[in-house]
């Protein structure tokens, strides 16, 4: 049995592992464009703040191929894909056979398409040529522009603030994380970044994009402001990796669609990681996780069955945890619903401490806490289970549960019972 997997990040090998494991004899061969393999992402920012050391970005060492049998092959980068006779078309034109294929090619940053991108300090952060840019690539840096206050975009801006940097942070919704956080919780951050020298700003538009000397000096705004920079990160999202699948009668939509067991329409045909749309636990509806768990989970299921076994990829949905100078923050599933048609939501504030958790038809929905963290695990637990809430939601509000109370007597928690009229008691 012939394997070939395409990418060298957590989903490709936490997919090679698991097929070695599972079968000896196995013959894996890893393809891919980067030039460093089990190169980790998750830790850029915490090497830009500085105190760790750059083999720390690599989540594998350089013995792991001999290791695990892999024949690994970098710098080498897929043009297409032909499934009729099981090949993988390289650049250089040279072909490799399969008999079952992963697809594991993550993604790329998403570019502003306005004047002045090409300058150089413009830049995202996917690597660490991306990092070592930012740090000591051109003029020195005292002031950095972050367009996007997603969660990679709020890192960094600590992080570099940590440095003594001067940061601005730019998000073109009304709220920071807009797929995440509601107006609360991207208030009290807002605010907390603020109080550490950060300058945050939403509800604005980046137009074009000045330089000097073919280096970047700042950012024009719609309103007609400009703020002054040395680095501009585009940290605004990202797009799956599939330009080699277009022809290759692979289903897209947005990213590679599987099943459950990481399979394409193609059998034999898997894919994992940031390059997939997979189906949200909650929703039903498809999801692009682009998140490290997300990314190692489905490489161990698409290895698995590759290896000719049976797992299926299960407790899908959005997860994601951030620390900001102190400050504990997490959020999953959906949270940024309100009030509505079997959709209670209950809130808890004060201080720099907010807890806010949206129930839809007695199960939990999805939940944001900013600070005070406590019971997280149990509402994940409840949320993996699909599990009925049987507590009064206010003891989930004010961590009265834990993952210890798993048999409690049911209050008979009905939609909008509580809502209306012990919500903000709590307050």
């Amino acid at each position: 049995m012939k394997s070939l997997i395409v990418g060298s990040g957590p989903a490709g090998i936490f997919a090679a592992e698991t097929i070695r494991k599972r079968d000896a004899v196995h013959s894996i061969t890893l393809v891919s464009q980067d030039s460093a393999l089990a190169h980790s992402p998750v830790m850029l920012t915490y090497w830009i703040a500085g105190g760790h050391p750059q083999d720390t970005l690599f989540f594998r060492d350089s013995s792991w191929a001999e290791k695990n049998r892999v024949d690994v092959r970098l710098g080498c980068q897929a043009v297409g894909l032909h499934i009729g006779s099981k090949k993988l078309i390289l650049s250089d034109g040279e072909e490799i056979s399969y008999d079952r294929i992963l697809i594991a090619t993550g993604s790329s940053p998403i570019s502003l398409p306005i004047p002045g991108v090409e300058a150089k300090g413009v830049i995202s952060l996917r690597n660490i040529d991306d990092a070592e840019t930012i740090l000591g690539g051109g003029p020195d840096l005292r002031e950095a522009v972050i367009i996007g206050g997603g969660f990679i975009g709020l890192k960094l801006a600590c992080h570099l603030r940590e440095r003594g940097v001067g940061v601005t942070v730019l998000e073109k919704e009304p709220k920071l994380a807009p797929r995440m956080f509601d107006h609360t919780a991207s208030l009290l951050i807002g605010n907390k970044l603020r109080k550490h020298g950060i300058r945050v700003e939403t509800d604005v538009e980046v137009t074009e994009f000045l330089d000097e000397n073919g280096w970047v000096t700042g950012v024009m705004m719609k309103d007609g402001g400009m703020y002054s920079c040395q680095r501009v990160i585009q940290a605004v999202g990202i797009r799956p990796s599939t330009q080699f699948l277009a022809d290759s009668g692979i289903d897209l939509q947005g990213g590679v669609l599987v099943n459950e067991r990481m399979e394409t329409n193609v059998p034999g045909v898997y894919a994992a990681g940031d390059v997939t749309m997979t189906i949200d636990s909650i929703t039903s509806e498809r999801l692009n996780n682009a998140t490290w768990p997300a990314a190692t989970r489905q490489g161990t299921v698409a290895g698995w069955n590759m290896a000719v076994g049976n797992r299926t990829y299960t407790d899908n949905f959005p997860l994601n945890a951030l620390n900001l100078f102190g400050l504990r923050v997490m959020a999953a599933g959906h949270p940024y619903y309100e009030k509505g048609s079997n959709v209670d939501v209950f809130m808890k504030e004060g201080g720099e401490s907010y807890r806010k958790i949206v129930i839809r038809a007695g199960r939990v929905m999805g939940f944001i806490f900013v600070g005070d963290i406590s019971g997280a695990g149990f509402l994940l637990s409840l949320m993996k289970r699909k599990a009925e809430v049987s507590h009064d939601p206010l003891d989930l509000l004010n961590s009265r549960v834990s993952l210890q109370d798993n048999v409690l007597p049911n209050l008979g928690y009905r939609h909008g019972e509580l809502f209306t009229t012990q919500r903000e008691k709590y307050r």
